[in-house]
């Protein structure tokens, strides 16, 4: 894989360079290019895809518009910027797909069949990389089908497990219908969602990191109705919510001005629950009369939540303790990075936080006399691993088994060489 990444006005001479630049250090023929233009480059996609087909002649193209976007270890929020990731992949199956969801009152069986065949689902299905424009596909059908479309088996101690992953995002470029661009081997479309499934000799291992934490105490949701939690331990929600988050030391408590999250557990099996077991949601308001909080999910009885903060030291954190866990297994061939919107240079502090995290992860250890030494080394010797991405108005990754469409999180796909097993 190979990454190249322009700054650029002209939109045909920044696609050219980009693609150059990838095809420089690409050591086969490109199979795939995958990319993200910034809304300046948004109406200009047609002309990129063919600079970007001059110098690289892929087989596949996919291209998004994105109100941010990252390569390698540049973060670009403002300005025109193309980011591409061109990959040369022999044994791998490539599906390109388009995507309207117009099903009508489908069930969610069929919904989810119908789903499956568009996408190309398979049992030899590494990952499928969904983008979509988040003003014209009803996702709140889409995602559970996206997520129960893979194929289903049995591991050895017969938990059903799923082949293959589904992740990617929702353009961000315009935040009006019809301003977002989405492009797949020469179909351009403002509307509904594109995507690639990779199948066979391909590896992609994935990174979900909500960069949440929870405070105060888990609560079991007793009463509950559509998106609206009722009462939690047989108290109004508000009135629980208040009592669990009264004695939080200082520091939690200023966090709440950056606004309180929900967190429900994902496996009500475990015995305790900490950071990584919760889908985070958002609050979307409170009724002081009735007691219900609404949350950005549906809800059931029986279900356990957590309040949690989000800030910018939990979400180096988490990411780190991720990447700390990828670091035991080969080093990616490259990566691509979906992250939230907020997860830019205004939230860390520093530029490219997430993708320079992601990037480095894997490079050989420094000696100690050169991490002595202040400051960062020039022209080091390994340049970290190619990675485009994109900040999105939306993240689709997995959690567990199951697929589900984020918010503060960054979703990340590692490519590598299925691993060989001694038999």
């Amino acid at each position: 894989m190979a990454s190249g990444v322009s700054t650029l006005a002209d939109p045909v001479d920044a696609a050219a360079q980009a693609a150059q630049i990838a095809h420089s250090t690409l050591s086969g023929p490109a199979d795939l290019v995958m990319g993200f233009v910034t809304p300046h480059h948004a109406q200009r996609v047609g002309m990129i895809a063919d600079a970007i087909r001059d110098k690289l002649s892929p087989k596949h193209l996919l291209l998004v518009s994105a109100s941010g976007i990252m390569g390698d270890d540049a973060e670009i929020g403002s300005g025109p910027g193309i980011s591409l990731m061109a990959a040369s992949m022999p044994g791998v199956r490539m599906h390109p797909y388009m995507l309207d969801a117009t099903w009508g009152s489908m069930d969610p069986a069929q919904r989810a069949s119908k789903v499956g065949e568009t996408i190309g689902v398979s049992d030899e299905m590494a990952a499928s990389f969904f983008f979509a424009d988040p003003f014209s596909v009803p996702l709140v059908n889409l995602i559970p089908a996206l997520s129960a479309c893979r194929v289903q088996y049995a591991d050895q101690h017969g938990n059903t497990k799923r082949v293959g992953t589904v992740l990617g995002g929702l353009a961000s470029a315009g935040n009006t219908p019809g301003n977002n661009t989405l492009f797949i081997d020469g179909q351009i479309r403002n509307y509904g969602a594109i995507g690639i499934t990779l199948s066979g000799n391909l590896q992609v291992d994935t990174l979900v990191s909500q960069g949440c934490r929870p405070i105060g105490e888990p609560m079991v949701v007793t009463r509950a109705r559509g998106n609206l939690i009722l009462e939690l331990g047989g108290k109004p929600a508000i009135e629980a919510l208040r009592d669990s988050l009264h004695d939080l030391n200082t520091p939690d408590k200023d966090l709440l001005d950056n606004g309180l999250l929900i967190g429900r557990v994902i496996n009500e099996q475990q015995s305790r629950f900490g950071r990584g077991d919760f889908l985070i949601r958002n609050i979307m308001g409170g009724d002081e009369i009735s007691g219900a909080v609404a949350i950005a999910d549906l809800v059931q009885a029986g279900q356990t939540i957590q309040p949690h903060v989000h800030d910018a030291q939990t979400a180096r954190e988490d990411l780190s303790l991720l990447l700390n866990a990828q670091q035991l297994y080969e080093r990616p061939a490259g990566a691509m990075v979906i992250s939230c919107t907020g997860r830019t240079q205004e939230f860390f502090g520093e530029p490219a936080h997430d993708g320079r995290a992601i990037r480095h992860a894997f490079d050989p250890p420094v000696d100690g006399a050169k991490l002595a030494k202040a400051g960062r080394e020039l022209n080091a010797t390994d340049q970290g691993i190619p990675l485009t991405g994109l900040f999105a108005a939306g993240e689709i990754g997995p959690v567990g088994e199951t697929i589900f469409q984020h918010g503060h999180t960054i979703v990340s796909a590692l490519f590598r060489e299925p691993e060989q097993m001694d038999i």
